[in-house]
């Protein structure tokens, strides 16, 4: 197994030279900077990136924290791949003003950096050029396939999260979702983050980043569960996946299969044996009177097209052409979910947002992933909205599709 790691610390300030005071007309502006970063503050937050009416959305939002982010604060990352030109500036620039920047990035086979990854290929060179000269605090991991499963077949670290120790006034934000951080999702892919700041949810999180910066396998069963106040977590690889351990069909389970019960699901992929019983069992709870949407996206079975629609569930087109030549397609990369329903008297609402796609493969559960569950009315009501203009599109035909 190949790592690839750089490390990094601060500069000491006799090594830079004397130091010098800041001009006087500098002063107001640079005084003027640090209010603005110390009056920010985060807040709940759910963001899709639309690549028809809001290219970037998700890339503009890291950036601005990113911005945000003070010397001495650490940025952590777990993503499939970095390249972004909109992120790229502001990652540079923090690191060069103290950031710490830590980032488990998907190496391939061989963790090594991978094409794609222009962007997490810079960053290592920067880290790596900043040890060179003394730094230490910061570094990149790339994976061989996973980080804390197997290396199997085609798995993957497929993780999509961000944490930031500090941004502005607020302290441990966490950020988990379906995006890859890159031009090329911006350009042509729907994809979403949920972000929520505080320990409770940063502490977990952060610790399955630490194991999974070593690049190993864990033992055992690698899957791991995590829950809080109006939130659980499930983290992949699962090895192995059953009935019985399947987060999601757990999931489906606890959710009445009745009339008054309505779910939409947004799905880039879903397949497989996994993908199957997934299928079956939404399509047991339609046929007891809930109500299913789901947009389907470009990776799933025609099998699990076929069950679902013969149940009686409202198929949506995920990919579709655009006529560009620059950009003949469009689809949806969400993992994306949302639920509700009445139980004793009481209406329950519910969405799932993560990387997590519905398969026993690479993408699936054979890889690092990480899915979120959210069980309030403003969660579930937000990512209604945001997946929308993928419902909105008409005609539905549902063709196969290969967008890349």
């Amino acid at each position: 197994m190949i790592r690839w790691a750089a490390t990094l610390a601060v500069l000491l300030p006799f090594l830079a030279g004397p130091t010098m005071a800041p001009a006087a007309g500098d002063l107001p502006q640079a005084a003027k900077s640090v209010a603005q970063d110390r009056a920010f503050t985060v807040a709940p937050r759910m963001t899709m990136s639309d690549p028809i009416r809001s290219r970037g959305n998700v890339a503009r939002q890291l950036r601005t924290y990113i911005e945000h982010a003070p010397r001495g604060s650490t940025i952590s990352i777990m993503s499939f791949f970095l390249s972004s030109s909109i992120t790229w500036p502001a990652l540079r620039a923090a690191y060069r003003r103290g950031v710490n920047i830590r980032a488990v990035l998907y190496g391939g086979p061989d963790g090594r950096p991978i094409p794609v990854s222009w962007e997490g290929a810079r960053l290592t060179e920067m880290i790596r050029a900043g040890r060179a000269r003394g730094r230490r605090g910061s570094w990149v991991v790339w994976t061989r396939k996973t980080a804390r499963g197997n290396d199997i077949g085609n798995s993957a670290m497929h993780a999509k999260v961000w944490q930031f120790s500090r941004v502005g006034r607020t302290r441990k934000v966490t950020m988990i979702g379906s995006y890859n951080n890159g031009d090329p999702p911006d350009s042509r892919s729907y994809s979403a983050m949920v972000t929520l700041p505080g320990p409770e949810l940063y502490d977990p999180v952060q610790r399955i980043f630490q194991v999974s910066a070593k690049d190993r396998y864990v033992g055992g069963n690698p899957q791991r569960r995590k829950s809080g106040d109006g939130w659980d977590l499930y983290f992949f690889p699962s090895t192995s996946i059953t009935r019985a351990n399947d987060p999601v069909l757990e999931r489906l389970r606890s959710i009445p299969a009745r009339s008054g019960t309505r779910m939409t699901i947004a799905m880039y992929s879903w397949q497989g044996f996994r993908g199957a019983w997934l299928a079956r069992k939404l399509a047991a709870m339609v046929e007891a009177g809930a109500r299913l949407t789901v947009v389907v996206g470009p990776d799933v079975a025609r099998s699990v097209v076929r069950t679902v629609r013969e149940a009686g569930a409202r198929l949506e087109d995920g990919c579709w052409r655009t006529g560009r030549r620059s950009r003949p397609y469009v689809f949806t990369h969400n993992k994306e979910m949302t639920a509700t329903w009445v139980e004793d008297g009481t209406t329950r609402y519910a969405a799932w947002l993560g990387s997590d796609d519905w398969g026993n493969g690479g993408g699936g559960s054979q890889s690092d992933q990480v899915t979120i569950g959210l069980y309030s009315r403003w969660a579930y009501n937000r990512l209604n909205k945001l997946l929308g203009p993928q419902i909105a599109h008409e005609p539905d035909n549902l063709a196969p599709c290969d967008p890349l």
